[in-house]
């Protein structure tokens, strides 16, 4: 990377909404360590839109953001000897982008920001949906194989991919033996415990409902799991906490549960809270809201998928299940176990703060921005005979989720 090249361009299919969904204050909070690393970053959402709360936030921040389309592609053509990093987002964003920053920007180091591993998410969803008998259970196959064979075209294609696990990047290195693989996962400020813990037994689910198996989980924690708490505490209550709720979500409603939408503080849902739960049956990456209980001192009960990567332990750090009834009986214990739910967020809280600290994430960062990948140099943009141009060209008609 020349000495010029101080430019980290940045490519998702919209600017991030940190207050809303999990990926954004993720990408918040990677961009404020680049800014932090003295890098100049630009930002280019590709559905050419700009909400003005969170466009005004990058810019403050001194975040260049480009809309449209046409200045993207005049920025790339006059500004691309400057870029040395390149984070493209989300299989779509770096399917539609890869090929036009290899053209501007032939010296930069491109990155694949995973976010999540979308194949490994969709495999669970098409598992769980043939496990259901569900009619939509061999388009959801359909779409997870097409997306395997997107991202695994991109970790190869890209010089370096990025995941949130250590469970991901074993995953692709398996199917992708050449593969530079880092992980850049969430980053979590240091454990904000709450005043004390709430008089009232509160359960509380937070989740982006765009987002398809928080749909799921909710809808499951109200029709099959909350009835067996219910049967043992019937004075338990529900809040359902999360944008872009849909109509099944929404009639999830009741004398038990509310259904809040988003909320833009979620300090006092949290202080308001005795249990957080993630009953999530299918999903890839690490969980946003099992951290955030985590940071607020909150106990979460969920799923092993739900803890996945965040090296928690149960019965040590949270409580888990994998069916109805054993989620529903861990949930009834800790409501009645005061004891029990302060020593799990004290544990939880100290090994998050180790785990996902801004220092281990600004050392990966600094690792891309000088290309010293840990035990191997970085690859070729292709490997040998491979055209990327073509295999990109064709990898944009797959049929892609931005998840």
């Amino acid at each position: 990377m020349s000495p010029a090249a101080d430019l980290v361009l940045v490519v998702d299919h919209q600017l991030p909404t940190p207050d809303r969904d999990s990926g954004s204050l993720r990408l918040q909070r990677v961009i404020d360590e680049l800014l932090a690393l003295g890098r100049q970053v630009v930002f280019l959402p590709q559905n050419g839109t700009a909400e003005r709360q969170y466009a005004d936030r990058l810019r403050a921040a001194g975040v260049g953001v480009i809309t449209d389309r046409r200045q993207q592609v005049r920025f790339l053509a006059d500004q691309g000897h400057r870029i040395g990093l390149a984070l493209l987002c989300r299989p779509e964003p770096a399917v539609q982008m890869l090929a036009r920053v290899r053209d501007a920007a032939p010296g930069c180091l491109v990155a694949y920001d995973t976010v999540d591993v979308h194949f490994r998410r969709l495999d669970r969803q098409a598992a769980l949906a043939a496990a259901q008998g569900s009619p939509d259970r061999y388009a959801l196959r359909a779409r997870a194989d097409s997306m395997r064979a997107v991202e695994l075209l991109l970790t190869r294609e890209c010089d370096v991919t990025l995941v949130v696990s250590d469970e991901e990047r074993h995953l692709l290195r398996e199917l992708v033996p050449d593969a530079w693989v880092e992980v850049l996962s969430n980053i979590h400020r240091p454990a904000r415990t709450t005043a004390q813990r709430a008089s009232t037994p509160r359960v509380l689910f937070v989740g982006n409902y765009l987002h398809e198996p928080n749909v799921d989980a909710a809808r499951w924690l109200c029709t099959e799991i909350m009835p067996l708490v219910w049967a043992e505490m019937p004075e338990v209550t529900v809040d359902l906490v999360g944008d872009a709720a849909p109509p099944a979500v929404r009639a999830m409603a009741g004398d038990r549960v509310t259904v809040h939408g988003w909320v833009p503080d979620l300090a006092p849902m949290y202080r308001q809270a005795r249990v957080a739960v993630a009953p999530l049956r299918y999903g890839a990456g690490v969980k946003g809201k099992v951290g955030e209980a985590i940071e607020y001192g909150v106990p979460v009960v969920g799923t092993p998928i739900a803890f996945e990567g965040m090296g928690l332990v149960a019965g040590v750090d949270v409580l888990g299940g994998e069916t109805a009834a054993e989620l529903a009986g861990e949930l009834v214990r800790l409501l009645r176990d005061d004891e029990l739910a302060g020593r799990l967020a004290a544990t939880a809280g100290a090994g998050l703060s180790a785990r996902f600290d801004a220092r281990v994430a600004r050392g990966v960062l600094d690792r891309l921005l000088n290309r010293s990948p840990a035990g191997a140099a970085p690859r070729q943009a292709s490997s040998p005979g491979v055209d990327s141009k073509s295999s990109i060209a064709t990898c944009r008609t797959a049929s892609v989720s931005v998840g």
